[in-house]
């Protein structure tokens, strides 16, 4: 029941519509999906990023989350990219097209910025309630 609530909302913003229209391969029902994993890897403190560059003028950065997910075939956790996830939300992928994505801004912690952002975003799409909202905004992934 909530998951239609979800595709019903995602049906009705056209931006984002658009962005996973761009995504190769990638339905509503994936981005749901990966939604859903994004928040669960936020919420157990397992998000991780990497920060590709940095800028001369520090105006901006390139940046790749991932979360370690485990594998029931392999017995093994590996390393799963949100690169589709991002890319669906609207985000520029960076030059190196090595799952690497621009994120633009000084001044602030542009990792804490950028998960505050998705998870706003979420909750607009109803994959959250405002206390998790709060919650999880707060949360700012680690970086290797």
């Amino acid at each position: 029941m909530k998951t239609q609530k979800i595709i019903t909302a995602i049906n009705n913003n056209k931006e984002l519509l658009k962005g996973i229209a761009k995504v190769n391969h990638y339905s509503i029902e994936q981005f749901v999906n990966d939604a859903k994993r994004y928040i669960k890897a936020i919420n157990k403190g397992m998000m991780v990023n990497s920060i590709g560059s940095v800028s001369s003028s520090g105006m901006s950065r390139t940046i790749k989350f991932v979360a370690p997910e485990y594998n029931k075939y392999t017995k093994r956790y590996q390393y799963c990219n949100f690169f589709a996830f991002f890319k669906a939300l609207g985000f520029n992928e960076a030059r190196s097209k090595d799952g690497y994505f621009n994120i633009g801004g000084c001044g602030m912690d542009m990792i804490f910025h950028t998960n505050y952002t998705i998870i706003h975003k979420l909750y607009r799409l109803g994959f959250i309630n405002k206390k998790q909202c709060d919650f999880l905004a707060q949360q700012t992934p680690t970086t290797i």
